[in-house]
């Protein structure tokens, strides 16, 4: 991985099943996994989008989907930038929706609970929500429900893998809710906490 400096880093291990701890030439550097991922995934579905490859799987016998009133409203208001995403949306009556397909990204067991966080998110968005706007919270919906979560033990190789993703991004980098992916503890800062002489660097 490159970041801030453009300098590698090296993997240490995990820190209470939510931060990788890596070393790079200018300290310590915790990588907070799950905004990491979030970010990561978020970028992927943006692209796919934008070339019109989502992936989406399709249901042999329909998902049925009650909504409140209000949450009907918002939901076949933003049916367009649904269906862009791989989500196949019916009406089926009063409030009530089949789904046919999801984005391969999240699993079917969580179908009916994505749409409702989605709607949840929408309905916070102020004024008319334009289709950006709509897009954008449906993305960081399908990015924050997909990644890795916080207390959550990975494997070496997993931690490998999600470091090696992170080499575009820089260490001031958020994930799509504005969190910070990283925080380095300079190396002198490390010599000063232990009354150490800052060491020279060539």
């Amino acid at each position: 991985m490159e970041a801030g400096g453009r300098t590698s880093i090296r993997i240490l291990g995990q820190v209470r099943g939510t931060y990788v701890l890596c070393e790079g030439e200018g300290g310590v550097i915790f990588i907070d996994q799950h905004a990491a991922h979030e970010r990561i995934l978020f970028e992927r579905l943006k692209k796919e989008h934008e070339a019109s490859s989502v992936f989406a799987t399709r249901f042999l016998i329909p998902i049925q989907i009650e909504l409140s009133a209000e949450e009907s409203l918002i939901l076949e208001a933003s049916l367009e930038e649904f269906r862009s995403m791989g989500f196949d949306i019916d009406p089926m009556g009063k409030n009530a929706y089949a789904l046919r397909s999801i984005p391969s990204c999240i699993d079917q067991k969580d179908a009916k609970e994505i749409i409702r966080e989605i709607v949840d998110e929408l309905s916070l968005l102020k004024g008319s929500r334009k289709g950006g706007e709509t897009l954008h919270a449906i993305l960081i919906s399908l990015a924050c429900h997909s990644a890795i979560r916080a207390n959550s033990s990975l494997r070496r190789e997993e931690m490998d893998e999600l470091v090696a993703r992170l080499s575009p991004f820089n260490l001031f980098s958020t994930c799509p809710h504005g969190r910070p992916i990283f925080y380095l503890i300079h190396s002198d800062e490390l010599d000063k906490q232990f009354k150490r002489k800052p060491q020279r660097r060539e």
